[in-house]
């Protein structure tokens, strides 16, 4: 059953409807349900879909020309071509359907950009002229990031300036992802989007299993579980050197942020590390951040993205010897379990931003969001807000909010500290304080709710309008 994507599929529809040449570029990381969109938005109508092998020209040509056979003929038919290049295939296709609106989709386009070295030479001139004068509906469609981004997007591109839109496909935010687990708890909800990220691949993965904890053991803490070596395949497709790649990513797991700091744990020098640093970011692995109205090198620190990633390096990438005993299940109950609410901090203020952004009535028009620190000049020490959410029309307002994923009610100190801590950040004049609890509130904060104190639970989250 296909669930969301409402937007991705509207965009579609409403390009489609034009009835006219368009190519659309797709991309996004693997496993995040790029096949699947194609094939929700091509089920009624008229579309060749190829999705590109990892292999020589002449698997790909092969593969490319059944395609075409069967759209043309049918899947039982003796009829078949054989095409001997790719730009004899591509004016084929053009020339399929010549009353309707044909869809052609090459899904994995870097594969055969990888097969065919001129690939995207010989699809430019198809886009300039075949293509336009057949009136075909193209998708481009790509899981490496960088290639899809430098190799098509950008000014460098065979095929630059020949889209008619695209779309970076994200995965699913913590309230799209629970519409996938409408039996679930709205905790069992988040810890699902803690865990999976948010990646359709890995929600499909828990949807069969009875609970969390045991999606959790079979698809993960087992060896032979989809999900045990995911990280160590993400890192080889799409990096040279994928052992330095994953001991960064531990390090930043385990709570190494800054470039020195990695680098010292990883044994390279600062200046090599901050070029492994940017292909990580660029493929979403990691983020890099900064205060929020404060873009200081200085303060920048670096943050596991991908929340499968950062679940696996914090809880799976050290129990390798113990998981491959077969003791999957102790290394939940020992390792994951009494630890999961502090792992489910970071997740908790993604998922508060996220609603802040996108589900909340704000007062302003959001502009900056992310997360500040820097010093109390109260007390000398290091403060930090977990959301800040500036009004894009001007600096002085904005939403200090406070998270707390946590058994125990939040108390009216919160607020007090908060008050305390926008100070010491001195930028907001006109303030309002959100506080995000999953333990609730105490009657002392609570009266003190208002217009400028607004108190959130973990269930208002997910059913707030």
């Amino acid at each position: 059953m296909f669930i969301g994507r409402e937007k991705e599929l509207a965009m579609l529809e409403a390009e489609y409807r034009k009835d006219d040449y368009g190519c659309i570029i797709l991309y996004g990381r693997r496993r995040v349900g790029k096949t699947a969109l194609i094939n929700e938005f091509c089920k009624d109508k008229p579309a060749v879909v190829y999705s590109a092998v990892k292999g020589g020209e002449k698997d790909n040509l092969r593969e490319l020309s059944r395609v075409i056979t069967e759209y043309q003929y049918g899947l039982d038919s003796e009829l078949s071509t054989t095409f001997t290049d790719l730009r004899s295939a591509l004016v084929a296709v053009s020339r399929i359907e010549k009353d309707r609106h044909l869809v052609f989709c090459i899904d994995e386009l870097p594969y055969l950009a990888t097969s065919i070295p001129s690939a995207l030479s010989v699809l430019q001139h198809f886009l300039d002229y075949e293509a336009k004068e057949s009136r075909l509906f193209i998708i481009l469609s790509g899981s490496s990031m960088s290639f899809m981004e430098e190799g098509v997007m950008s000014e460098k591109s065979p095929v630059y300036g020949r889209r008619t839109g695209q779309i970076r496909l994200q995965p699913f935010d913590y309230r799209e992802c629970g519409q996938w687990f409408p039996a679930l708890s709205c905790e069992e909800k988040a810890l699902v989007y803690g865990i999976t990220g948010g990646v359709p691949y890995y929600m499909e993965c828990f949807r069969s299993v009875s609970s969390v904890r045991g999606a959790v053991i079979e698809s993960v803490l087992s060896t032979n579980g989809l999900l045990y070596a995911e990280p160590s395949f993400l890192l080889r497709e799409e990096l040279k050197d994928s052992f330095v790649y994953d001991s960064m990513l531990r390090a930043i797991a385990e709570g190494k942020t800054r470039v020195s700091e990695i680098s010292s744990a990883v044994g390279i020098e600062s200046g090599v590390c901050s070029i492994y640093l940017k292909s990580l970011i660029e493929l979403g692995f990691i983020k890099k951040e900064t205060p929020v109205g404060n873009e200081s090198k200085r303060r920048t620190l670096y943050r596991i993205d991908d929340l499968f990633l950062l679940f696996w390096f914090r809880f799976v990438y050290r129990f390798s010897s113990a998981i491959a005993s077969g003791k999957g299940s102790e290394v939940y109950d020992r390792i994951i379990a009494p630890h999961i609410n502090e792992y489910m901090g970071q997740v908790f203020e993604q998922m508060v931003k996220d609603f802040i952004l996108k589900y909340a009535s704000l007062p302003f028009l959001p502009g900056l969001a992310g997360r500040w620190w820097g010093g109390n000049p109260r007390t000398h020490k290091e403060a930090e807000i977990d959301v800040v959410v500036l009004s894009a029309e001007n600096n002085t307002e904005g939403i200090i909010a406070s998270c707390k994923y946590r058994n125990r009610q939040t108390d009216v100190d919160e607020l007090n500290l908060m008050k305390e801590y926008a100070d010491a950040m001195n930028m907001i004049s006109k303030r309002n304080y959100w506080f995000f609890s999953r333990g609730g509130f105490t009657p002392s904060l609570q009266d003190c709710a208002g217009n400028d104190v607004k108190l959130f639970s973990l269930e208002d989250l997910y059913n707030a309008p």
